[in-house]
């Protein structure tokens, strides 16, 4: 027998035995996959001290929605603000989770669409003076905080143009994941 043929015979050995290895590795890769959670949420009150927590995620989506008559004026800060109640989002919600705000327009209907806020828009409005009629164009500018148990949206518009001015009714979508 050649020295080549026992080489031979060795290395393909070896390669037989690193294909098993590999497929028992992708196998290992496929069921852990295969076996991760849908729904979960990170339990931190009842993780021992320094132990990292086990983490399942949850994700909620709730309607806000503001109408004409609920937006209050800040004389201070020159911006219209309007806080909701929110009770799902609890002390372990905010200090582990994650929130996004959507401004949801044509609401309920077949076009509906959603744009992630802090969101600044360039409108026009037409002002009646009551002898001319003029366009004025402004800038409106929609951000909001959330807090324990609450949410808070603010719609700045530009300084020359807020004379008599109130916002329309707003429809928001707060979503959760924690």
């Amino acid at each position: 027998m050649h020295i080549s043929n026992i080489f031979c015979n060795f290395a393909g050995k070896i390669v037989l035995k690193m294909k098993k290895v590999i497929f028992f590795c992708v196998m290992s890769l496929v069921v852990l996959g295969m076996s991760s959670c849908n729904e979960c949420r990170c339990d931190h009150s009842t993780k021992p001290g320094g132990s990292e927590p086990v983490c399942y995620y949850h994700a909620q989506t709730l309607d806000l929605v503001v109408n004409k008559n609920q937006w209050a004026f800040d004389d201070q800060m020159g911006m219209f603000y309007c806080s909701f109640d929110v009770p799902e989002i609890t002390a372990n919600v905010y200090n582990y989770g994650t929130f996004n705000l959507f401004r949801e327009y044509n609401s309920g209907a077949q076009n509906a669409y959603q744009v992630a806020l802090p969101e600044t828009s360039y409108l026009s409005a037409e002002e009646d003076d009551g002898q001319t009629k003029k366009t004025v164009y402004y800038q409106q500018h929609i951000d909001y905080t959330v807090g324990i148990g609450v949410v808070e949206v603010f719609l700045t518009i530009s300084d020359f143009f807020y004379d008599g001015f109130t916002p329309d009714a707003m429809h928001f979508r707060l979503q959760l994941i924690y």
